[in-house]
């Protein structure tokens, strides 16, 4: 199953998604020739509310930078590749001697493979952040990506190994990430920038469109804790353009030798993004950023040197570091379909560090796919061990149990990872099956319904629940999800053919057949629609017509098929 050009493709256990290696500076990307649009936060909790936030000195710097304009998800890829062009510039400029004065060493960059969900969050939280950031330390995160902003008020950021089939598991929700810095870090003093557009692939592609409003953050909405501080690229009723307003803040930024005070540079920053956009940008749409700020005490200047001599790196994170290397190592041969070189990575990846847990789930996945899942089942059972709140290991334990056939442990760790995240689709789906099999229609058309919730427009989810309604002996509510999946994908044969076979017993005879014959023309070779569609016309009288289709479904369907010995018995009756 793994496929050299993707390694979204390789994962046999659904959606396990890797880590990939250091990014390699890219070629010069072109401006984009229209406006992305943002994201819009409703909320954002405190990051440290009670935390002091005084007159003091900036011991030490830190920073995370983010820039992703490239996804193994091909369908995010869009013509605005310049997210990844922002983080560069933006790292540049906090490394420059007479910029922000950071040590390159106290500076990730994650860019386009790298910045995977597990790599964004390990940087931010405890592996890297965490360990290194003192009470009186400077942290500058900056995100550059595409975002999905939801109605009920929270949002996703999109990373390289983001699935839209999936959105709720494999991006990072604001919810996470804050939580992730609340959590973590032992610092108070954070400035946070945002340069996020709205990624409108999530509408034509997750089945989610419903789900999603708005276009960048409300600054007005967002709780600060104290000494915090955030920077949007857009209003949330505006639109965000390219690169605009990171180019521009960090021109500003490196005046007077970078020791310009925050607040001055963005002010500067906002009436150059505001020119840039308003006369340059297409439709001359004006893009204003906004600053929302806590800060106490003198204003903030980024490029002001630390308080103390610049400290090195800790062994634990070197540790750490040496560990990711050889993981980054094992992710690219997988890529490569170099299969025995990633599993020597990754057992050298663990032998330095045994609790690194994406390791340990992507090697398990590896062993899953050489058809080795017991030692699979270890690797997962020890990733969800070291992050036990991961709901992705959870579900990828609960798989591998129910390859080894322990059918009720896999069920008591399925039901894990709904409590640990419940808005993951492949857990919803996965628990709908086992209710079924179960004998739970009940519980599947549940499961069913929660997942439709989050994605009302996903035409398989809407012809699955139908299905499931079939057998519970719902008709009308079949009828009417299979009738919805059609409309949104017309091309579903699945639907169309889930649709006659529900009107064929519901005594609709002529719908019946008319939906088995529009199958049949999407799909002329597929089995199931001649084999429907002779059902309804040997009602409906038609004989010979009925004869003809048997005679299409013998010819069309494998010699395995257990219904094709009666379905030749029954053309020679007719």
């Amino acid at each position: 199953m793994f496929a050299k050009s993707s390694v979204l493709s390789i994962l046999s256990l659904a959606t396990i998604a890797f880590s990939m290696p250091l990014p390699i500076l890219s070629a010069e990307t072109e401006m984009p020739k229209g406006p992305s649009a943002g994201i819009q936060f409703t909320e954002m909790q405190d990051i440290n509310p009670n935390s002091p936030a005084a007159n003091r000195p900036v011991k030490q710097k830190w920073a995370v930078v983010v820039g992703i304009s490239k996804f193994g998800e091909q369908r995010l890829v869009g013509d605005d590749l310049v997210m990844d062009k922002a983080a560069y510039n933006f790292y540049n400029y906090l490394t420059d001697p007479k910029g922000g004065r950071f040590a390159k060493d106290h500076v990730r960059l994650l860019v386009n493979t790298a910045a995977t969900r597990g790599n964004i969050l390990n940087s931010l939280g405890s592996k890297w952040l965490g360990e290194l950031a003192g009470p009186d330390d400077l942290i500058v995160v900056f995100l550059a990506t595409e975002a999905f902003p939801l109605i009920e008020g929270g949002t996703y950021l999109a990373t390289y190994d983001a699935s839209l089939s999936n959105v709720y598991q494999t991006c990072i929700s604001m919810q996470d990430l804050m939580g992730t810095l609340r959590k973590d870090l032992k610092t108070d003093r954070i400035v946070l920038v945002l340069e996020s557009k709205y990624s409108g692939a999530a509408n034509l592609e997750s089945g989610a469109k419903a789900i999603f409003h708005g276009f960048n953050i409300d600054v007005e909405k967002v709780m600060l804790g104290k000494g915090n501080i955030i920077l949007s690229s857009s209003r949330p009723n505006e639109e965000t353009y390219g690169n605009d307003f990171s180019t521009s803040l960090i021109e500003c930024l490196k005046a007077q030798d970078g020791l310009v005070p925050l607040s001055q540079a963005f002010a500067k920053a906002k009436e150059m993004t505001e020119f840039k956009t308003s006369h340059f940008s297409k439709g001359g749409k004006k893009q204003s950023p906004v600053l929302k700020s806590n800060w106490t005490g003198n204003d903030l200047v980024i490029g002001t040197p630390p308080a103390e001599e610049v400290s090195g790196i800790p062994s634990s994170v070197n540790a750490f570091l040496s560990a990711e290397a050889h993981y980054m190592k094992a992710n690219q041969a997988v890529v490569n379909n170099q299969i025995d070189a990633a599993i020597t990575e990754y057992k050298q990846a663990l032998a330095v560090d045994p609790t690194y847990a994406d390791a340990l789930s992507d090697y398990g996945t590896v062993l899953g796919y050489k058809g080795n899942w017991q030692e699979a089942s270890e690797m997962f059972k020890r990733a969800c061990d070291a992050k036990p709140n991961d709901s992705l290991f959870a579900y990828n334990y609960a798989r591998s149990l129910k390859k080894l056939g322990n059918k009720e442990a896999y069920l008591a760790q399925m039901k894990t990872a709904y409590r640990l995240n419940p808005r993951d689709k492949d857990v919803l789906m996965a628990l709908s099956e086992a209710s079924r099999q179960a004998d739970d229609s009940t519980g599947s058309i549940r499961y069913l319904q929660e997942a439709l919730n989050l994605y009302p427009q996903n035409a398989d989810l809407h012809n699955t629940l139908s299905v499931a309604l079939y057998r519970a002996g719902a008709l009308p509510q079949a009828i009417e999800h299979a009738r919805t999946a059609i409309s949104l994908n017309p091309k579903l044969t699945a639907a169309r053919i889930n649709l006659g076979s529900t009107l064929l017993s519901d005594g609709d005879l002529k719908g019946a057949a008319d939906a088995y014959k529009e199958a049949i023309q999407i799909a002329p070779k597929d089995p199931e629609g001649h084999f429907g569609l002779s059902r309804a016309l040997e009602k409906l009288g038609d004989k010979g017509g009925a004869k003809s289709e048997l005679t299409q479904f013998i010819e069309s369907a494998p010699s395995t098929d257990a219904r094709v010995p009666a379905a030749k018995k029954r053309v020679s009756e007719l």
